[in-house]
């Protein structure tokens, strides 16, 4: 076998440079910016420059896309515009996207970044077929896209991969020091320039006439004996589920929609793979794939969209259920296409899931504005259900609750409940800390629910909190300053259930009762009871937070008592206790106790 020279290589090169000037301009340039932005400081590629990053990320599938659309059409030169049309567009895509430097991020910018990137690779595997079709050239120009994609692997890894030891073995050898900062901008060159001049340099130019299909044994072999199998050991597990559930007479589990999807794509790539020889291969079970996978399919469609609609009766819409329930959608027409259409054109499957993602990604009928308009509209449900009670919650209530907030509040959207609670939840909500890049706390949705009123049902609580273990330790970090104005006399104290604890502070005596989880106040002279506080309701109040109770927010740590001859403040610093049955065992209490003689 002759070894490609450097001349052979360099004409290679310069033919893939003049064929995609545009495409290659764009991963070069990119990769340069990229490596010198490492070079100041590495984190700044993920923070202030991420919007820069995803862009360029995201133009490198569409410029090669509408580089091979173009190149099939009849007048290339006529369809240059759409280059321009697609800078443009990501152009619109990088002002669009907020200030990505913080930690705290709207997920709906990321999630649209990733739908357009799934729908420049599905535009690229279709670009040429837009306007032509024949089966054995698409089946030719897929598996010349397969392997582009591991030779360019190949070839750039292998090139990280020896740059890297070369630099350790300088640096082992001859002492010399090298910035860590270096093998990142290696891998950015090798990922970015390398690998993507070695896709585009053999990739063939007139896929249209490439029709003589080379099926190798090796995939007849791996289609075979591999993802055949694969599909009937999927399909009898889901038809024996499916058994299962109508024997029991109960409705399927969520996780099922994961794997019927799971299922489908994976007929739909077999179907890709075999398409150009199942009428002429030898083998039964590839002659029998199609149309037998899809009849099997339809039933399991059914437990499907039960599966669905079940989550979405029961919880509302979200962003993973808008888009399974689409991607459902699909695959039932893509099944009903594939069955009942005379032509059959595969190039449909990518097309049609290309324009589902752009779809999904905007406006009224997208992914964001249905959820978000889907959870308000529980969140009202679940409120006027706790408003009717008096704003006394049920523990599933009060998570189902909590779920909405949260969700609202990482998607920026708690805004739209300002006209329905009649609250302006963003200045209860928002982070006021100095230097925090968030924009609403993390305890933001427990804080809402107690600017509401509403509270956990006793009973309820003790029934769902029994056998659990709650903890709070003051942060690390926290320096806080505590007011004593006012008050007479200050003390550290630290009790638990394990004996009762009595100490003097001013003219009383403090003492904490383990079995009746109170804490007294005697005279010291007349040992008369002179002030009683209980904690066992405020221990129950504080295990809303959950078992690691490190949200709490500051107030609530606070038990105030007085009368007309004493008044105290206890200010919880640690905290851990059971809840076992109906009583509560205190291991550990640490408190700032503050005592005012009147």
């Amino acid at each position: 076998m002759k070894l490609p020279s450097i001349n052979d290589m360099t004409d290679k090169a310069l033919k893939a440079f003049k064929r995609f000037p545009i495409t290659l301009s764009w991963a070069i340039t990119g990769s340069l910016i990229f490596i010198g932005i490492v070079n100041v400081d590495a984190n700044l590629l993920f923070e202030e420059y991420a919007g820069l990053l995803l862009t360029f990320i995201l133009g490198i599938s569409w410029f090669i896309g509408a580089r091979f659309f173009i190149e099939q059409t009849k007048k290339p030169e006529n369809w240059d515009w759409l280059k321009l049309i697609i800078l443009g567009l990501l152009g619109l895509f990088y002002m669009h996207l907020p200030d990505l430097s913080g930690y705290d991020h709207d997920p709906k910018y990321f999630i649209r970044f990733f739908l357009y990137v799934i729908a420049g690779h599905l535009f690229l595997f279709t670009a040429p077929f837009l306007l032509n079709w024949n089966s054995k050239a698409y089946w030719n120009y897929l598996k010349s896209i397969c392997i582009a994609i591991g030779r360019s692997i190949l070839f750039s890894g292998v090139l990280y991969l020896g740059l890297v030891l070369a630099l350790a073995a300088i640096q082992a050898l001859f002492d010399v020091a090298i910035k860590p900062e270096r093998y990142g901008q290696l891998f950015i060159f090798c990922l970015g320039i390398v690998n993507t001049w070695t896709y585009l340099s053999d990739f063939p130019k007139d896929v249209l006439q490439q029709r003589t299909i080379n099926y190798n044994k090796a995939l007849e072999v791996f289609v075979k004996y591999i993802l055949i199998p694969l599909v009937l050991l999927y399909l009898v597990i889901l038809y024996a589920y499916t058994l299962k559930i109508l024997l029991e007479w109960s409705l399927p589990k969520g996780w099922v929609s994961y794997l019927v999807t799971a299922l489908a794509i994976l007929g739909f790539i077999i179907h890709v793979m075999v398409n150009p020889i199942q009428k002429t291969i030898k083998s039964w079970i590839i002659k029998k794939y199609y149309p037998w996978f899809y009849v099997l399919l339809l039933p399991l469609l059914v437990l499907l969209f039960i599966a669905i609609f079940r989550r979405i009766a029961d919880y509302g819409v979200t962003e993973n259920r808008y888009f399974v329930l689409i991607i459902a959608i699909w695959i039932l027409g893509m099944v009903l296409f594939l069955l009942l259409s005379k032509k059959k054109q595969l190039k449909v499957l990518p097309i049609t899931l290309c324009l589902l993602a752009l779809l999904s990604s905007f406006g009224f009928w997208g992914a964001f504005s249905i959820s978000k308009n889907s959870q308000v509209k529980e969140f009202q449900k679940v409120f006027q259900e706790v408003n009717v009670n008096n704003n006394i919650a049920s523990n599933e209530q009060i998570n189902r609750l909590k779920s909405i907030l949260n969700y609202l509040a990482e998607g920026k959207s708690l805004h739209k409940l300002d006209a329905f609670v009649g609250l302006n939840t963003y200045e209860i909500c928002k982070d006021t800390t100095e230097g925090s890049q968030r924009t609403y706390l993390s305890n933001a949705p427990q804080r809402l629910l107690d600017t509401l009123g509403i509270e956990l049902d006793t009973i309820d609580l003790v029934k769902h909190r029994n056998g659990k273990s709650f903890n709070y330790f003051a942060p690390w970090d926290a320096n806080k300053t505590y007011d004593i104005a006012g008050y007479d006399h200050f003390s550290l104290i630290n009790f638990n259930d394990y004996d009762d604890y009595k100490m003097k502070i001013g003219d009383y005596n403090f003492l904490y009762h383990q079995k009746n989880k109170a804490i007294s106040f005697f005279g010291l002279t007349d040992s008369s009871l002179t002030l009683r506080m209980p904690i066992r309701q405020k221990l129950l109040d504080l295990t809303k937070y959950g078992t690691n109770m490190e949200n709490i927010p500051e107030e609530k740590l606070i038990l105030i008592a007085d009368n007309d001859q004493i008044s105290v403040k206890l200010i919880f610093t640690e905290l851990g206790f059971q809840i076992i049955n109906d009583s509560i065992q205190l291991n550990q209490a640490r408190t700032y106790l503050f005592l005012k003689q009147k």
